[in-house]
């Protein structure tokens, strides 16, 4: 044991020594994510790419992130989530290195996908290492906590690449992840314990790992989330997205089989017998796949339709991540108290009335109602996280952290990729119908008026879309509390 570890221990705090090592990793993850999504339309602009090419930008990272994020999980309650955490660190810091010195745009996509592989090892473990290091009466407040640094990374996210972006260019961003990466390295090595020590559990030796499962996971989830990707480039219904979509079935009953014979499983099924982790995860699903389209659609609207600088967008959309930092920990703290079902389903309830305004945001809207909007998304998304986190790994038990922490961090990602493929497919849709193409990177065809008309009225029908997913997923978090209090209730009578 080095000595600042040895020395920090001595206090009877060391669980928020350890959530503020887990804390500035996962400030730098999100600060990626954010950042880019902001100056995705410059960087589109020097490279001439599209929007349905723009959006690799952030698919091919979570496409990345989210086939290797189980396989990160399962590796680390192995391997110990120390060790993968602080070598996921490394990686990421010389992927956005890459990313910073990219001559094209295939570049940037390859450094980004590196990037996403990288993070898969952080996302994983974050939330398991920091609910691991505190005691099951106070896990809302860790998830809570957890919030906050993701709120804090998303805030300062748009701050800081609107404004290197303006001042440096956009590169200057990824020079400023590759050295803050490093740093949070460092930290890390000096604070994390080891694993048996901060409530993890040990995991099969290498030698026993699931890798048939593993590999399946990856496979399965990599074809799916192409399909999806591809589906509106290629058409839902020609030869090859049919074939994805058998090709993922066989994948995916495959998989299912091998788990349940598996002797060490990947994820075990059993998990998915619980209403709370069932449920929970559902609706976690659709919330993250309805709100993604804000950081997509939303930014190409103020830089390229209403002609805002990147910096001023960012600023529009700052409230979002303000509420989120704030929301967080206090949401946690009273799941702790009354439960995890009321303030998610009032989270929802909030997210829901935010994807209404923006489906009614019109070119000549105030842009402040961006500000509402976002704000109100930010809150109510912040309200749901920390009381649904809770409720799954509470359902799951303190020895699944590990592999529940990767599957949650999955169904995000996997929600952003869909999130992202089924808006960008409505406006290319109905601006192909208006008789334009889904192209905002010349600067001389945006000074046609029908075009950014064409992409407001686009924007507007897939927002409509989110309204109806959120509101759904709204409703899925009380079946648990409706079932409970009245079905069950009812057959035991009986």
């Amino acid at each position: 044991m080095n000595l600042p570890l040895r020395f920090l221990q001595k206090s009877s705090r060391f669980h928020y020594w350890t959530y503020c090592a887990i804390a500035i990793g996962t400030f730098i993850t999100v600060v990626e994510q954010s950042a880019t999504a902001i100056v995705i339309p410059s960087i589109a602009k020097e490279f001439g790419a599209d929007i349905p090419t723009a959006q690799w930008l952030t698919v091919g990272s979570m496409l990345a992130v989210s086939a290797m994020m189980m396989p990160a999980g399962a590796i680390a309650d192995t391997l110990g989530r120390r060790r993968v955490w602080i070598w996921g660190l490394i990686a990421f810091s010389v992927a956005s290195l890459i990313t910073s010195i990219a001559p094209n745009f295939l570049m940037v996509l390859f450094g980004k996908v590196l990037m996403g592989l990288s993070a898969s090892a952080l996302q994983a473990n974050g939330m398991a290492m920091v609910a691991g290091a505190f005691p099951d009466s106070e896990r809302g407040k860790a998830s809570g906590l957890h919030m906050t640094s993701v709120g804090i990374g998303a805030m300062a996210g748009p701050l800081l690449g609107g404004g290197m972006e303006s001042w440096l260019g956009w590169r200057s961003i990824f020079v400023f992840i590759t050295l803050f990466s490093l740093v949070s390295c460092l930290v890390a090595s000096l604070v994390l314990q080891a694993d048996h020590k901060s409530g993890g559990r040990k995991g099969p030796s290498l030698s026993q790992f699931d890798w048939t499962g593993t590999g399946l996971s990856a496979i399965l989830l990599l074809t799916f989330m192409l399909t999806v990707t591809f589906g509106q480039k290629l058409g839902w219904f020609s030869g090859t997205i049919i074939v994805g979509l058998v090709l993922t079935v066989v994948l995916f009953s495959m998989f299912i089989v091998w788990e349940r014979r598996a002797p060490f499983p990947m994820l075990p099924l059993s998990l998915f017998n619980k209403m709370l982790f069932s449920v929970g995860s559902s609706a976690r699903f659709l919330a993250f796949m309805a709100g993604t389209s804000t950081f997509f659609l939303i930014p190409f609207f103020l830089v390229s339709v209403v002609g805002m600088s990147t910096g001023l967008a960012a600023l529009y959309l700052l409230p979002s991540s303000v509420t989120l930092m704030i929301v967080g920990p206090i949401s946690g703290r009273i799941a702790d108290k009354i439960g995890t079902t009321i303030p998610a389903f009032v989270g929802l309830c909030c997210c829901t009335v935010a994807m209404y305004l923006f489906s009614v945001i019109r070119i000549d809207s105030d842009p402040l109602m961006v500000a509402l909007a976002s704000g109100l998304s930010g809150m109510g998304l912040s309200m749901f996280m920390a009381p649904n986190t809770s409720s799954i790994m509470g359902s799951a038990g303190r020895a699944h952290y590990g592999i529940v922490s990767a599957f949650m961090n999955l169904t995000r990602n996997g929600a952003h990729i869909i999130g992202i493929a089924v808006p960008t497919a409505i406006v290319v849709a109905v601006m192909a119908s208006m008789g334009y193409d889904a192209d905002l990177s010349d600067p001389e065809s945006l000074n046609d008026l029908g075009l950014r008309s064409a992409y407001t009225i686009s924007m507007s029908r897939a927002y409509e879309v989110s309204t109806v997913i959120m509101g759904v997923a709204a409703l899925l978090t009380v079946v648990p509390f409706v079932y409970g209090r009245f079905i069950n209730k009812r057959a035991k009578i009986q």
